[in-house]
């Protein structure tokens, strides 16, 4: 089964663009305005945020003190703000486990334990090396093992000030220490990184913190003609080295900023990754982004929305109504990227709304003085209610919605949840195919609902109308994997040529039908051919040393397990796979180091459990073993084969 693939969501920024500082000549009104930006060339590189400041000091040190500014950076007690000083430890009752963050001076850790009648019969300590979050809402974690990135399951929560489960963790949903962060997250959690694209979660280079070229597109260009003595008059005309969001159409001003601030499940456009947008293009040529309509969508929002949010409001249509004589509402109009939130008075954001609604003018506050005087005469106070989020719990946000404040629909809880329709955020009129890739995309990370499958199957089955089979191959193949339809993808797979296949997970996901049939050398096949275009994805290079014990080729898939633990020793189903083949030829002793590492990772691991209850049995280690399948029992009191196997090692127990 695929594992869902869920991106990071702790901190989400003061929606805004870096406006360039001494460019003051006004922006272009279309959309269509030709662009030729140098820096949107494939030889442009990003150069960091450091060498920015070397002549824009001042602003990149507004910047650093900026929410996007701080938003990720390496673990030190000093740069945490939260307790990390003796808390209450977090209790989660699904798993029941307990978390206990605690530092030994600078270097932060998270204790994972769990209690049996007040003893202690789990504990495992991971370092904490990333604190992703400026703090206005939270610093939630993540560890690197060789480069290799995942969460850490708990989360600060400024506001509350307290710890609770990281956000998506809740609900019988943590994965503990293993919840890969992909590039998906990191392009916006944090500057560009390094990335290995022949992985899933390794980087070899990780910035501090959203940097300047985050919305000004890669410096290499623009610092090479300036070390040159090339200089533009950029209060004459615009300088191409480096985009100026202020000089961009309010299209693509707002582009910028919807690259980041548009959550939902996104597709990428055919041959695009997450990290080829640059600010100046249209991101629909890059990716587009869906979300849900549910009946009651005022109400139920994603934290990231901001943008969405925004559009809904009558205030945002009528200022991109032409000649309304408004001035288009954009990201800017109220945030300066450059300063912290906290250090913007609330005028700053009333300002804006006081240019239309004057008090000679027809748009006049009509509340009642009283009403208005309790809150300061603050229109966003009112307008833009302070809300909490679907997805991330303890935080409150402004909502992005400007709207006369009513009462919530009067609707049950179910129905505010019923699904309407999937909404297409970033293009107007997309494919049927990208369409289905939504309704696939929302199925992995959000919401496994078979309805959701069905609705891809439609619109696949209407982009059949225009496109081949093979055309459509990874799409096709995506959707039966999900459905378990693995008849579908043999006979889809027995018409395309595996070596012209560039999708590294079409290639996986035919493997897996494959050894769901049974057809065991094909799959090794396609696990090889994965593997082949994604040489360091964890995932795909277990399922290929898999295939080779499988095939009893124990040499090779030795060797690939032990890739694979050398690459993150803490891959505990890996372990008891490995174990399981030491013991298949006789290396009890490897076998029994295997499970038990695997336990103390995981003291759930089903596999390694029985794994070693057998081997206990086997070499007459009874009373061990009866131990280990009691656990099993309790764990799973509705597998019979190991009720059974407990009443035969009882039945031979040693008095």
């Amino acid at each position: 089964m695929l594992i869902p693939r869920f991106c990071l969501l702790w901190l989400l920024f003061s929606v805004s663009l870096l406006a360039a500082c001494t460019d003051t000549s006004p922006p272009p009104t279309s959309a269509s305005a030709d662009y030729t930006y140098r820096n949107h060339s494939p030889e442009a590189t990003y150069v960091g945020r450091d060498v920015c400041g070397t002549c824009h000091a001042d602003q990149l040190a507004s910047f650093a003190a900026s929410q996007m500014g701080q938003a990720f950076k390496p673990a030190t007690a000093t740069a945490s703000i939260a307790n990390f000083d003796d808390p209450a430890p977090i209790y989660d009752p699904e798993r029941d486990l307990y978390y206990q963050p605690f530092r030994q001076g600078e270097a932060l850790f998270v204790k994972e334990y769990r209690l049996a009648d007040g003893d202690t019969v789990h504990q495992r300590t991971e370092r904490i090396d990333y604190i992703v979050g400026s703090g206005q809402h939270t610093n939630s974690h993540m560890r690197s093992v060789n480069g290799y990135l995942y969460q850490v399951p708990v989360t600060w929560y400024a506001q509350d000030a307290k710890w609770d489960l990281a956000p998506g963790f809740q609900h019988g949903n943590s994965s503990r220490f293993s919840r890969e962060i992909e590039i998906e997250c990191m392009a916006c959690h944090n500057g560009t990184p390094i990335y290995n694209e022949g992985s899933a979660n390794q980087y070899t280079m990780l910035p501090s913190g959203i940097d300047c070229e985050k919305c000004h597109g890669p410096g290499s260009i623009h610092v090479e003609e300036k070390r040159a003595g090339i200089i533009v008059n950029t209060a004459e005309e615009i300088d191409y080295s480096i985009v100026n969001p202020g000089r961009l159409s309010v299209d693509l001003q707002y582009d910028v900023c919807r690259r980041c601030h548009m959550q939902g499940a996104a597709v990428l456009k055919e041959g695009k990754g997450f990290l080829d947008f640059r600010p100046g293009m249209p991101l629909a040529e890059v990716m587009n982004v869906f979300w849900p309509r549910f009946a009651d969508s005022t109400a139920r929002f994603l934290m990231a929305s901001h943008p969405d949010r925004l559009e809904m409001s009558a205030c945002y249509k009528a200022s991109h109504t032409p000649n309304t004589g408004y001035a288009p509402i954009t990201c800017t109009t109220c945030h300066d990227p450059h300063l912290n939130i906290k250090t913007v008075a609330a005028e700053t954001f009333n300002a804006p709304c006081q240019q239309c609604h004057t008090p000679d003018a027809a748009l006049v506050c009509t509340e009642d003085e009283a009403v208005r005087a309790r809150n300061n005469n603050n229109c966003s106070a009112c307008h833009m209610p302070t809300s909490g989020s679907l997805d991330i719990p303890h935080v409150r946000i402004t909502d992005h919605y400007i709207r006369v404040p009513e009462r919530d629909p009067e609707l049950p809880d179910d129905a505010r949840e019923t699904f309407v329709r999937l909404a297409s955020l970033i293009e107007d009129n997309p494919s049927e195919r990208t369409l289905a890739e939504g309704f696939l995309t929302y199925y992995e990370q959000f919401g496994a609902s078979p309805q959701l499958l069905d609705s891809a199957a439609v619109h696949l089955r209407r982009a059949r109308d225009t496109q081949s089979e093979q055309a459509l191959a990874p799409s096709l193949i995506r959707l039966w994997f999900l459905q378990g339809r693995y008849r579908e993808i043999q006979r889809l797979a027995g018409t395309l040529d595996p070596n012209t296949l560039d999708d590294a997970w079409t290639l996986y996901r035919i493997g897996e039908a494959y050894a769901n049939l049974g057809l065991a050398p094909l799959s090794l096949r396609y696990f090889e051919a994965a593997v082949a275009q994604a040489p360091d994805h964890l995932r795909f290079k277990g399922k290929l040393a898999d295939a080779y014990a499988n095939q009893q080729n124990f040499d090779r898939a030795m060797a690939v397990y032990d890739e694979l633990l050398a690459a993150n020793p803490t891959l505990d189903d890996m372990l008891n796979n490995r174990g399981l083949l030491h013991a298949a030829q006789g290396n009890f002793a490897e076998a029994e180091a295997d499970f038990q590492d695997a336990l103390r990772l995981n003291p759930d691991a089903e596999l390694a459990m029985a794994n070693l209850a057998s081997l206990y049995y086997n070499t007459q280690r009874v009373d061990e073993a009866i131990a280990l399948t009691q656990r099993l029992v309790q764990l799973r009191p509705d597998n019979p084969q190991y009720q059974a196997f407990l009443a035969v090692l009882q039945q031979g127990a040693t008095p």
